[in-house]
């Protein structure tokens, strides 16, 4: 099963031609292609595109034949977080300057790959701060968000489990308290994740209500 990385700018066939560098490690064009089933001219385009946007890497000529290392999962993975949110940033300084303020919006979304996005696309473009308590599952899946979040904004979030052993200053631990097993994170003070449930049944909700909001910021600052 080969990875989907298209919705981040990349082609079916480097999706493909990444998962099996993964599998492979270090490897000619030739190996990738014979792996992947598609021609040498493909999968030598693809692994090219792949060193172009930074997915993987080239052994520097003159060597021959020239082998092609992938970036390591969560290396990529902070670099696409990276360009999603200040894509996402520059795309929300011109609906701001193109709309009228909208009404107060609540959505849902269910399963652990939606709610750890969801984390991930808020928590990267906070620019004031990020309060609240997060679940220790959501925490290596939104890793790169939470890096970018700390420099630029005042990060005051305790962790729903087991304090990591490489947390950071600013994450503190949960400790025994049972009102602290659900994430619940206000950013920027206007909007707010809340979940339920663990793993594959883990459910969230995202509001930009004032109200909510409000009640959410009042129930985290009892917490500190």
């Amino acid at each position: 099963m080969a990875l989907d990385l298209t919705p981040f700018g990349f082609t079916p066939t480097e999706s493909l031609v990444y998962t099996i560098l993964l599998r492979l490690g270090p490897s000619t064009g030739y190996a990738v292609a014979r792996a992947a089933r598609v021609a040498r001219a493909n999968a030598y385009s693809a692994l090219e595109g792949l060193v172009t946007r930074g997915a993987a890497s080239r052994t520097p000529p003159p060597a021959r034949p020239a082998r092609y290392r992938p970036t390591d999962p969560q290396s990529l993975l902070a670099q696409l977080a990276t360009a999603q949110g200040e894509a996402l940033d520059r795309l929300g300084r011109e609906l701001r300057d193109l709309s009228h303020p909208g009404e107060p919006i609540t959505r849902e979304v269910a399963g652990s790959r939606a709610v750890a996005n969801l984390v991930m696309q808020l928590v990267a473009r906070a620019v004031k701060n990020v309060q609240g308590v997060l679940g220790v599952e959501l925490w290596r899946p939104t890793l790169p968000a939470w890096r970018r979040a700390a420099e630029r904004a005042q990060l005051d979030v305790r962790i729903a489990g087991e304090l990591p052993g490489d947390a950071p200053p600013w994450l503190k631990p949960g400790g025994a308290d049972s009102t602290l097993r659900a994430t619940t994170l206000v950013i920027d003070e206007s909007q707010l994740i809340v979940t339920a449930g663990e793993g594959e049944r883990i459910a969230g909700v995202w509001s930009s209500h004032p109200l909510i909001v409000m009640l959410a910021r009042r129930a985290v600052q009892t917490l500190a």
